[in-house]
């Protein structure tokens, strides 16, 4: 082999090296556990509003469950208009899909704090694992790394992975 053949392959070898020794993107930011966690939360909190589906509510007759059969605040905070946004599908991720996990959680935590709600039980660990459920039902996987109030991880890259 000559000279400039092994000057190529040496190049073009370390440079392979470099590329598979690289860390992927961590993509897995939430535990089962905390999914699981976040599923009865929501149930028994935000799912009254937005639906089992995570689909929200668009004011049409026949959504379930019926406006009229929740609380009379939540019946106020929703209006007559009946619009409650997804927090599953296209028009959810067109919204918080360029937002980190950190931003959505800071947002549900307002959410779940706002004088019309009053959950109870809805401290920072539920509206994490919260989170954690509807990242999930976006098509993001579990790992072993837990989900926190600070995961800078963008939410696309954490739903992309299983699209």
């Amino acid at each position: 082999m000559d000279y400039k053949a092994m000057l190529l392959v040496g190049i073009f070898g370390s440079g392979f090296f470099v590329l598979t020794g690289q860390q992927p993107t961590q993509s897995r930011v939430f535990t089962s556990a905390q999914a699981e966690a976040g599923r009865a939360t929501y149930g028994r909190t935000c799912g009254n509003c937005h639906t089992p589906s995570l689909l929200g509510r668009n004011g049409d007759k026949g959504e379930l469950p019926p406006i009229s059969s929740l609380p009379a605040a939540y019946q106020k905070f929703i209006g007559s208009r009946g619009f409650v946004p997804p927090l599953a599908g296209r028009v959810f991720l067109e919204r918080w899909g360029g937002k980190t996990a950190a931003e959505l959680i800071a947002r549900f935590q307002i959410t779940a704090h706002d004088p019309f709600f009053q959950f109870e039980g809805m401290n920072a660990e539920a509206t994490v694992n919260m989170t954690a459920y509807v990242l999930q039902v976006n098509g993001a996987k579990a790992g072993a790394q837990p989900l926190t109030r600070t995961t800078g991880a963008i939410v696309n890259s954490i739903t992309a992975e299983s699209n």
